[in-house]
């Protein structure tokens, strides 16, 4: 064997290792990801602040039928200026701060078993049913059956129980 194909060799087997570490760290993350909630807590809260501000500036009592959350500010696309409190309690980065947010999508679960075909029903303005059990109980706004987390009518997410497979 000639001193090129040793170097050859040699630099394959250094790609090929360097390769398999950075996609076994990639794999590991991704795995991790899958094992939380998807976006649960966020569409949650987001939900939560739609509904609120929907019966602030709709003048509806809180909380505001999901139809009515549905029609007039999922599906229409409604923009909300979000304030330093909204960017808080959504969790996002201060350079969200004082932008217009669209909440399309806040309705779906990405664990839901019709979650592709809700999507595209969605995004074509298409009747859907929500992921989310809207009112499931005198203390809750909305639930979600797939990742178990609920909020709360006070804006306070928790865990429920064990999430179904």
């Amino acid at each position: 064997m000639s001193n090129a194909m040793k170097v050859i060799g040699i630099g394959a087997l250094l790609f090929l290792v360097a390769f398999a570490i950075a996609t076994g760290r990639w794999w590991r993350d991704w795995q991790a990801q899958l094992k939380i909630e998807p976006a649960c807590s966020y569409n949650l809260k987001a939900l939560w602040v739609v509904a609120r501000l929907c019966s602030v500036k709709d003048k509806t009592p809180f909380p505001p039928p999901l139809p009515f959350i549905q029609r007039f500010w999922v599906d229409a696309g409604r923009e909300v200026l979000l304030t330093p409190d909204m960017q808080k309690f959504l969790d996002l980065p201060t350079v969200a701060e004082g932008i217009y947010m669209d909440f399309r999508g806040i309705l779906l679960c990405a664990r839901d078993p019709d979650y592709l075909l809700k999507m595209a029903k969605m995004e074509q303005g298409l009747p859907y049913e929500p992921s989310y059990r809207w009112l499931p109980d005198a203390r809750t706004l909305a639930e979600c059956p797939y990742c178990r987390l609920a909020i709360s009518l006070d804006g306070k997410l928790e865990r429920r129980g064990t999430a179904k497979p």
